[in-house]
């Protein structure tokens, strides 16, 4: 089984986007930070991600992986923690024309869960050592939001 926390990141083309923002998946709890208004920063909780293509790679790693005598078949992937003014800044940085949308930079974030997750099994078995950085997966995110917005006349 491979086990990644909340995973963010690109579509795949063509995905069939709805009117819902849920249907952009779980992108759309790390993108309620552009729509929770400037006054607040979301109170989605979970503060672990792992990309939607290191997910995807792990998937195709493990279904060709032989078992491991004595150890449950069972990858934990994560690339890192994050923090809401992380995020933030970033969308700052590389984002500037969301600036207007995000908390100000004196509101206080809440604490999201940052426990250490062990993931040497999966870099031992399926070699997955090194993951797509996390500001990557953000932007991505981010993009997919904003294209959802377009598309739904937003």
């Amino acid at each position: 089984s491979v086990l990644p926390p909340a995973v963010f990141g690109p579509l795949v083309p063509n995905f069939p986007v709805t009117d819902s923002p849920t249907s952009i998946g779980t992108n759309y709890n790390l993108c309620k930070i552009l729509t929770t208004g400037t006054e607040a920063y979301p109170s989605y909780p979970l503060g672990h991600l792992a990309d939607v293509r290191d997910v995807a790679w792990a998937h195709v790693a493990a279904l060709s992986t032989l078992s491991v005598p004595g150890r449950d078949k069972r990858f934990i992937i994560m690339n890192t923690t994050f923090k809401w003014k992380d995020v933030a800044d970033l969308i700052r940085r590389e984002r500037p024309e969301l600036a207007h949308r995000l908390p100000t930079q004196d509101i206080v974030p809440p604490r999201l869960t940052d426990a250490p997750l062990d993931t040497s099994f999966a870099a031992e078995v399926l070699g997955l050592k090194d993951y797509i950085p996390w500001e990557e997966t953000v932007l991505a995110a981010v993009d997919v939001h904003v294209a959802w917005e377009k598309q739904n006349g937003l």
